[in-house]
């Protein structure tokens, strides 16, 4: 009986570790990794939280109409380690973001480069790592 539970338990875990490794991993599915583009805009909304942060971007286009990108950082770990924290950068930011590219035109882009208004830059680690 007791070998059974442990067995159990153990295939649970092993069922989990795989399931989040494979959606942590899971980049390559979202984003072009080798489509690096540029976006420019102002931050609308900030989702600091695990298991990556994210700031939903209005990026403004050529004929004078707006669209909404989502820009994908890593996860708070990462960015606290580069000295990043919830006011690094806020609503009504004006920001210019560097990265991968959304996959079949979803406007998403894996921050890899963030420049903000007075110029300064921050570069935070793939959201991979």
């Amino acid at each position: 009986m007791f070998r059974r539970l442990l067995a159990a338990i153990l295939f649970g875990l092993f069922v989990s570790a795989t399931n989040y490794a494979a959606a942590h991993h899971a980049f390559a599915a979202n984003y072009e990794m080798g489509n690096v583009g540029t976006v420019e805009g102002i931050v609308e909304e900030v989702f600091w939280a695990n298991p990556h942060v994210h700031y939903y971007i209005q990026v403004a286009k050529e004929d004078g109409t707006t669209e909404l990108w989502d820009g994908e950082a890593a996860n708070l770990s990462l960015l606290a380690a580069r000295g990043w924290d919830r006011n690094t950068i806020r609503v009504g930011d004006a920001i210019r973001v560097t990265g991968a590219l959304g996959r079949d035109g979803i406007r998403r882009i894996q921050m890899r480069q963030v420049v903000r208004a007075d110029g300064s830059q921050l570069v935070q680690p793939p959201a991979a790592e």
